[in-house]
């Protein structure tokens, strides 16, 4: 998977994996190697202006990967990175996307 968010690329194997890479990289979290749920309602409260509030809810019932994916499929969907399964198409999709984003 890739995960790009401004000018940083995140590469990694799961959704968990990318969305502690994205929590190291976030200076203003003081709660790093919390719980993966814990940096999800805080970074999900920082976008309650860019995001309806509909789609802020962190389920107590879904497995971390699970909520980890569907975070990231969030951002991308509004347009606030761009999400890339490597798994499934080509990379350079995303230097599309990205491109017609700028």
């Amino acid at each position: 998977m890739i995960f790009i968010c401004g000018n940083k690329k995140y590469l990694g194997k799961t959704a968990v994996r990318i969305v502690r890479a994205l929590e190291r990289d976030t200076a203003e979290y003081s709660n790093k190697g919390g719980s993966i749920r814990e940096f999800l309602v805080w970074s999900l409260e920082r976008l309650v202006d860019r995001i309806p509030l509909r789609e802020l809810d962190v389920s107590p019932n879904l497995a971390d990967e699970t909520i980890a994916f569907n975070y990231l499929c969030l951002l991308d969907n509004y347009e606030i990175g761009i999400l890339h399964d490597t798994r499934s198409s080509l990379p350079a999709a995303i230097e599309r996307r990205a491109t017609n984003r700028n």
